[in-house]
C-alpha cells in the first residue's frame, strides 16, 4: 500500500479514537464506533492490509455496546486504538 492509502487509514483510525473516547457513556456514539470500526475493518480487508484488519477484528472482538453501563473495556479498546494508530503512522512513514 501507498503512503496515500496509509495516511487515509490514519485518518480513519483517528476519527474512531475521538468517536471512542465521546462513546464511552453514550451507547449511540459506542454503536457508531462498532459500525465504522467493521466499515473500516472490510476496507482494510479489501487493500490488503491484513495485519491492520488483524488489529481491528481484535478491537471490535472486545467492542460489545451497552445501552445502560459504560464501557467495560474502554481502556482496554482506547490502548489498542493508540497502538494501531502508531503502527499505521509507522508504515505510512515508511511508504
Amino acid at each position: 500500500m501507498d503512503r496515500e492509502g496509509w495516511t487515509k487509514i490514519l485518518e480513519a483510525v483517528e476519527e474512531l479514537s475521538e468517536i471512542h473516547e465521546k462513546g464511552v457513556s453514550d451507547p449511540t456514539r459506542c454503536r457508531e464506533f462498532n459500525t465504522r470500526a467493521a466499515v473500516l475493518l472490510d476496507r482494510l480487508e479489501e487493500q490488503g492490509a491484513t495485519a491492520a484488519a488483524d488489529r481491528m477484528m481484535d478491537i471490535l472482538g472486545g467492542c460489545s455496546p451497552k445501552d445502560f453501563s459504560p464501557c467495560d473495556n474502554r481502556q482496554l479498546t482506547k490502548g489498542a486504538l493508540e497502538r494501531l494508530r502508531d503502527w499505521v503512522r509507522e508504515n505510512a512513514e515508511k511508504s
